[in-house]
């Protein structure tokens, strides 16, 4: 038998799938990444779109071991696995602040203003008084028009 022909030394299953799942399923405690919720709410899962067992806040700060497709990974080897949408999750300082914008100054409309009741004094049925745009004092009379001169 030459070099070729001298079978390898066997593998067992069971310590091929341990490196297999060891290797691309749990990275190092130090490969994790430091990133921020960007959700108001966002749901804590078991498994990746499994049961929600806990809610993280807006700015919490979370570990990922772990990335697959839209979800990660957030805790350690060892612990009952917790997964989150890694599309509610962003890296960097203020990242998940919401900027609101300003508001502006609106121009302020010409309203009806309404003043106190005049009682008596006002010949409307309203008896209230109002003042027009350029100044004239009003009363709305029963039929509904204005009737300037109170």
């Amino acid at each position: 038998m030459g070099k070729k022909d001298t079978p390898q030394t066997p593998v067992e299953p069971s310590t091929l799938s341990t490196l297999v799942s060891t290797t691309s399923t749990s990275p190092s405690p130090t490969s994790a990444t430091e990133q921020f919720v960007t959700a108001d709410n966002l749901n804590v899962r078991d498994q990746p779109g499994g049961k929600v067992i806990s809610k993280l806040k807006r700015g919490e700060k979370v570990q990922v071991f772990e990335t697959r497709k839209d979800w990660a990974r957030i805790s350690i080897d060892g612990q009952p696995s917790k997964w989150l949408s890694s599309k509610s999750l962003c890296s960097g300082s203020d990242c998940y602040v919401v900027l609101r914008p300003r508001p502006g100054i609106q121009p302020k409309q010409p309203a009806r203003q309404q003043t106190p009741a005049y009682g008596s004094s006002c010949p409307c049925s309203s008896g209230n008084v109002c003042i027009g745009p350029r100044g004239g004092r009003y009363c709305i009379t029963s039929g509904g028009n204005k009737r300037y001169g109170v």
